[in-house]
């Protein structure tokens, strides 16, 4: 048996048993003590290799050599799928959910199998670029808006292998997003305050559905137009989260249960808190509100509470042709004449959609909403309709106005154009000309009595003048009388 030598910075080399090949023992850049074989029975070429790997070492502790590389070396000669096992177990740690941990992987996992990468060297914008086209191509095209949560996917995978290390770049880094907004196959729209009415009203006697009678189904879709919550954030629901007696009356969101793992406290609407009261009053504390898997068919639950609450709408039609016209109208259709759909989710649009129409700021609505970013709240969950938009208008400077009493207003003097146009100036509004017309009126009412007055006194006067003149001929009064005429006209003008 050969006895092991001592390292003394150069490594040392020894054999298990006396025989067999030759192993080296040495320490690398990092201070770790390796250990490797050198495939040889011959001594001299067993040191040659030791001392090949000494060298390498002291040249990475020198910075000679860039450690990283060898660690990227390493990290591409492992299968991607090992790689990519790595992620999803880091995304399950994080605490992600598994059905969005799942949705990843599938997505993931579609796009590598399509460019038939194999390593990480194998990643490239431009195999992934083509993978995204070929999924809008086909009997099975897929919409811009599913395309791009794949490519959100992909590269979410490739910024995670560049932060761990395994990556010395991000080579989907320079991939940019689709406008989803030109090929939207589904577009949710909102249900308006009477459709809303009529479907709880029309459910609270419906017959029951997985266990949700038709009182708990009505509860819940007040509770979902009320706090804006998901399918799944209001099944975690239980009489514990609800603060329905405080100050401001809200529902609790646990942490675990909320999209964004943060806990939420959504305020609510009194007239929701007296709703919710009496009916969890004799429920147990820790027991869900609204019990059971009816969140993976909320779809098929709405809408099929929509038709019959549109049947109903229907039917009640005081007449034929009352019957007719709804029979042709959208309300409480499924699919409105848009091609928009009713489903679960579209009571979190109707919530967020009645917010803007209400006049909530964009941060309100963005923090009703809990949305990280403004955008998604007012280009995604905001559906609003021309109407709302022609109220906008109202907003606007009337530039175009020739209405008479406008022309009053400039011949008085009293109209300002520059208000028009100059921020801050003011601009009568319409109350205010109806009180200039007012006043318009009885100005306008003493001037025409003082025209008439004057006219009057024009003609006495030419009357008068007549008169002088034909004594004036007839009695040739002295030189001196056109003061006296002057004199008459001045008492008239003065009376």
């Amino acid at each position: 048996m050969t006895k092991r030598q001592r390292s003394r910075g150069n490594g040392s080399l020894y054999r298990r048993n006396g025989r067999g090949n030759w192993i080296c023992r040495w320490f690398d850049a990092s201070g770790k003590r390796c250990e490797r074989s050198t495939r040889t029975t011959d001594r001299t070429a067993a040191q040659r290799i030791l001392t090949k790997h000494v060298s390498d070492a002291q040249l990475r502790r020198d910075g000679v050599i860039d450690a990283r590389a060898d660690r990227y070396a390493v990290e591409n000669t492992k299968p991607l799928a090992e790689h990519l096992q790595d992620w999803i177990r880091a995304l399950t740690a994080k605490g992600i959910t598994q059905k969005q941990v799942g949705t990843l992987r599938v997505r993931v996992e579609g796009l590598i199998k399509t460019t038939k990468s194999e390593r990480l060297s194998d990643l490239s914008a431009s195999s992934i670029q083509s993978a995204l086209g070929a999924l809008r191509t086909g009997e099975n095209a897929l919409s811009l808006q599913t395309v791009q949560h794949h490519l959100r996917a992909i590269k979410q995978f490739s910024r995670w292998l560049k932060a761990d290390g395994r990556l010395r770049d991000d080579p989907l880094a320079h991939l940019s997003g689709f406008n989803a907004a030109t090929d939207r196959r589904r577009e949710r729209r909102p249900l308006d305050a009477d459709e809303l009415r009529w479907l709880i009203r029309v459910t609270e006697t419906a017959k029951s559905w997985r266990g949700l009678s038709g009182l708990d189904r009505a509860i819940l879709y007040r509770a979902a137009t009320g706090t804006g919550f998901r399918a799944s954030e209001l099944r975690s629901l239980t009489p514990r989260s609800c603060r329905l007696h405080d100050d401001t009356p809200g529902v609790v969101l646990a942490a675990g249960s909320s999209k964004r793992r943060t806990e939420d406290y959504q305020p609510i609407r009194q007239d929701l808190a007296d709703a919710l009261a009496p009916w969890i009053e004799n429920r147990k504390s820790d027991e869900p509100l609204w019990p059971g898997r009816w969140n993976e068919k909320a779809a098929v639950m709405l809408r099929r509470d929509l038709r019959l609450a549109r049947a109903r709408w229907i039917k009640a039609a005081p007449s034929r042709a009352e019957r007719r016209v709804r029979n042709q109208s959208g309300f409480l259709a499924v699919v409105d004449d848009a091609g928009r759909v009713a489903d679960f989710h579209a009571l979190r649009v109707s919530y967020i959609t009645a917010l803007a129409r209400g006049g909530a700021s964009v941060k309100a609505a963005q923090e009703l909403a809990r949305h990280s970013d403004p955008k998604l709240t007012m280009n995604v969950y905001t559906s609003l309709g021309i109407h709302d938009l022609s109220k906008a208008l109202d907003a606007l400077p009337d530039t175009f106005d020739d209405s008479p009493q406008t022309e009053r207003l400039r011949a008085t003097g009293t109209y300002d154009d520059s208000s028009k146009n100059t921020p801050g100036r003011y601009r009568p509004k319409p109350r205010h000309f109806e009180r200039e017309s007012v006043r318009l009126s009885a100005i306008e009412g003493s001037n025409r009595l003082e025209s008439v007055a004057r006219c009057h006194a024009q003609k006495t006067l030419a009357t008068k003048g007549k008169t002088l003149d034909l004594k004036a001929q007839n009695s040739k009064p002295p030189v001196g009388l056109e003061p006296t005429t002057c004199g008459l006209q001045n008492r008239c003008s003065t009376n």
